[in-house]
């Protein structure tokens, strides 16, 4: 799209030609500026037009950023829900596990402790009063490995 300079060549001509420029001198010169100012030289109108189709241009690659950059978030969040339900559920499971080893021990350690409760209660009808201490250590022994195995499980 070009548009033509507003150049009177005809005018141009007669001015050249008041000057003392011979008449066809002057038609020539007047038509060679003309051809190139005409090629050359840019326009407002043509300055405006260019601003408009660019200011198209940029609102169109606008509309495309944000349309890609809105799917983009949405794939953002419909992978961040998905990782967050994994999460959710491999906690879910390590804390069943932890549960279930938990009981466990507390099953075996209770075990232990009766069988331990036994043996001291004969121990103590044997040997007395003495058993009376070593039973106090014993439990005392046992509800310290019983605090350091429920801290080593919650860890």
């Amino acid at each position: 799209m070009h548009m033509p300079i507003q150049f009177d060549t005809l005018d141009y001509a007669k001015r050249l030609a008041s000057a003392g420029v011979p008449t066809q001198q002057a038609e020539a010169h007047a038509t060679a500026l003309g051809d190139v100012l005409g090629s050359a030289v840019v326009v407002h109108g043509e300055l405006a037009a260019l601003e408009r189709n660019l200011l198209g241009e940029i609102k169109l690659v606008s509309h495309n950023v944000d349309t890609k950059v809105g799917a983009l978030e949405l794939k953002i969040d419909a992978l961040e829900l998905r990782l967050d339900t994994r999460i959710d559920a491999l906690d879910l499971k390590l804390d069943t596990r932890i549960d279930a080893l938990e009981h466990k021990f507390d099953t075996k350690l209770d075990a232990l402790e009766h069988k331990f409760d036994a043996r001291l209660e004969r121990l103590d009808l044997r040997h007395g009063a003495d058993m009376k201490h070593v039973y106090w250590m014993m439990s005392t022994l046992i509800l310290l490995n019983l605090g350091i195995l429920s801290k080593l499980m919650l860890q």
